[in-house]
C-alpha cells in the first residue's frame, strides 16, 4: 500500500536486487540468493564463525516520473534493520545513471540474532523541502542467518543433484532443471550434470554477470509457470488452496489481473472464463522473475562486447 503523503510521490515501483553477497570478504555462489523470495541465506555448511556480510545492492526508479515529477536532489537511502536487536542502518547510494543506484550495505554479526530486513527510501526536495520520501521499495528483502537454503517457510526448496544419477531425475538427464511438487514443498532441482549450468550460475565474476542473471531468469519463469499450473488444479471452487500452492496463487493472480481482487481473479480462473490464461500465466511468471530486466542487462552487454570488437 502506498503511503500517504501531503506531497507528490511516485506512483510506480521502486525495486532493490540484491547482486552479490560476500561473507567476510568471500563471495557466495548465487544460489545463497532467492529473487523470488527477496531472501539472502548466509550459513554455509561447517562456516557459522563468520564475522561480516557485505550486500551489493542494485536500485532502479522509474526515470520517466523522475524526470516528469516535481522532484530536486534525489538520492536512495538503504536501511538495513532487525526488531529483535533493534539494528538500524542507512547507507546512500551512488547513483549510476538517473533512475538507478548501487552501493554495498554491511552487517556485522554481532548486531543480528536471526535475520535482518534490507529496503530504502527514495529521497528528494519537494517543495523546497530537502530529504522528503518520495518512494520505499516495494518488495524488501530478508537476510536469514539460519538457514542454508534461501525459501520461504521451505516451501520452495532448491539443490544440485547429478539427474543421471538420481532415479526419479534419470529420465530428464539432459534437461538443466526440473520441478517436482508435493504436498508439502515444492523443489526446484538443478542438474550438476548439465556441462557449464552450475559454473554460470555460480560464477562471482563481473563480466559473467549478465548471462546469470538472464540464466537465473529463465529457470524462474519455468519455475513459477509449473507452480502456478500445479496449484490452480488444487483450486475448488472459489477456495484458496493451502501451503505452498496458495501462496503461489496470491503472489501471482494481481498480476495476471491487475483490474480485480485477488478473489474475484481466483473465482473467474476456476470457472475456466479465461481464454488468454496461458498468456497471462507466462505474463505474471515473467514479472515475477524480473526477466525483462535481465535480458535488458544480457542485451546492453552483448552491445557493449561488440562496439569494442569494431
Amino acid at each position: 500500500m502506498k503511503r500517504i503523503a501531503p506531497y507528490p510521490v511516485l506512483a510506480d515501483e521502486v525495486t532493490l536486487t540484491v547482486r552479490e553477497v560476500r561473507l567476510d570478504d568471500v563471495a557466495l555462489p548465487y544460489t545463497a540468493v532467492s529473487e523470488a523470495d527477496r531472501k539472502v541465506a548466509l550459513h554455509l555448511v561447517g562456516r557459522t564463525d563468520w564475522r561480516t556480510v557485505r550486500l551489493l545492492l542494485h536500485v532502479t526508479a522509474p526515470r520517466h516520473e523522475l524526470e516528469a515529477g516535481p522532484w530536486f536532489k534525489t538520492a536512495f537511502v538503504a536501511t538495513v534493520s532487525e526488531r529483535r536487536t533493534n539494528v538500524h542502518t542507512a547507507v546512500k547510494l551512488t547513483m549510476e545513471q538517473p533512475g538507478e543506484w548501487a552501493g554495498e550495505v554491511e552487517l556485522h554479526r554481532d548486531d543480528h540474532l536471526g535475520g535482518a530486513r534490507v529496503s530504502g527510501h527514495l529521497v528528494a526536495t519537494v517543495d523546497d523541502v530537502p530529504g522528503r520520501v518520495i518512494a520505499t521499495v516495494a518488495r524488501p528483502w530478508t537476510v536469514d542467518f539460519q538457514t542454508n537454503v534461501p525459501t520461504q517457510r521451505d516451501a520452495i526448496g532448491t539443490r544440485w543433484i547429478n539427474f543421471a544419477e538420481d532415479p526419479q531425475l534419470n529420465r530428464y538427464r539432459d534437461d538443466p532443471w526440473a520441478v517436482t511438487t508435493t504436498d508439502e514443498t515444492a523443489t526446484l532441482h538443478l542438474n550438476s550434470g548439465f556441462d557449464g549450468l552450475r559454473a554460470v550460475l555460480e560464477s562471482t565474476k563481473t563480466a559473467d554477470r549478465p548471462a546469470r542473471d538472464l540464466l537465473a531468469s529463465q529457470i524462474a519463469v519455468s519455475l513459477w509457470t509449473v507452480l502456478f499450473n500445479e496449484a490452480i488444479r488444487y483450486v475448488e471452487g472459489a477456495e484458496w488452496p493451502d501451503g505452498w500452492r496458495g501462496a503461489v496463487l496470491r503472489r501471482m493472480m494481481p498480476e495476471l489481473f491487475p483490474d480485480r481482487s485477488p478473489d474475484d481473479a481466483l473465482r473467474e480462473v476456476a470457472n475456466g472464463e479465461v481464454a488468454d490464461l496461458h498468456t497471462r500465466v507466462l505474463h505474471a511468471a515473467t514479472r515475477q522473475a524480473r526477466a525483462p530486466r535481465s535480458l535488458g542487462g544480457f542485451i546492453r552487454s552483448l552491445q557493449k562486447i561488440g562496439s569494442e570488437d569494431e
